[in-house]
């Protein structure tokens, strides 16, 4: 295991990149199915669990796309298991990290000085997400950290509006 974790947290830190983690469809799976199962107490917050359910189907396979479609238009198609096994795992931790954050953003609305705390710390969350996602994705496809930017922004946008399109409530 600490060959997985060792790496993870490198690459949470982005001092490594997905290449350092083990090469295992087993791991990229257990990756998918985890990201998946700890998706889904956030997005109840806002909707069913039916819904939640479809919602993070509909994350996996936008993921798996999109890194499926960079992969090949960079000519880097054996990164695959990696870059995706990586950015399960990135998802992993950051879903745990900001559900605790979600809930009690959720839980007192009159509560306005709480409401701004939980906001910085949740907008920081995000911003180092992101400088995650593009450290993958620059290392996966061998791009510049601009393109990577880019990347992520673009892969950001097709997710929130492959969900607006099948889950408007979530928008």
């Amino acid at each position: 295991m600490n060959h997985f974790f060792t790496p993870l947290l490198g690459i949470l830190l982005i001092k490594k990149g997905p290449q350092d983690l083990p090469f295992s469809i087993s791991l990229m799976k257990l990756s998918l199915i985890v990201y998946f199962l700890t998706g889904l107490p956030g997005l109840m917050i806002s909707i069913e669990f039916g819904q939640a359910v479809l919602a993070m189907a509909l994350d996996v396979v936008v993921l798996l796309l999109f890194v499926y479609a960079c992969l090949q238009a960079f000519s880097k198609s054996e990164r695959f298991v990696q870059s995706v096994t990586g950015l399960a795992s990135i998802g992993i931790v950051f879903q745990l990290i900001v559900l605790p954050l979600l809930y009690n953003f959720n839980s007192d609305p009159e509560a306005a000085e709480q409401m701004l705390s939980i906001s910085i710390l949740l907008l920081m969350f995000v911003s180092w997400n992101l400088a995650v996602y593009a450290h993958v994705f620059r290392e996966s496809f061998g791009v510049r950290l601009p393109a990577a930017m880019l990347l992520t922004i673009c892969y950001i946008v097709i997710t929130l509006m492959a969900r607006k399109i099948f889950f408007p409530e979530l928008a």
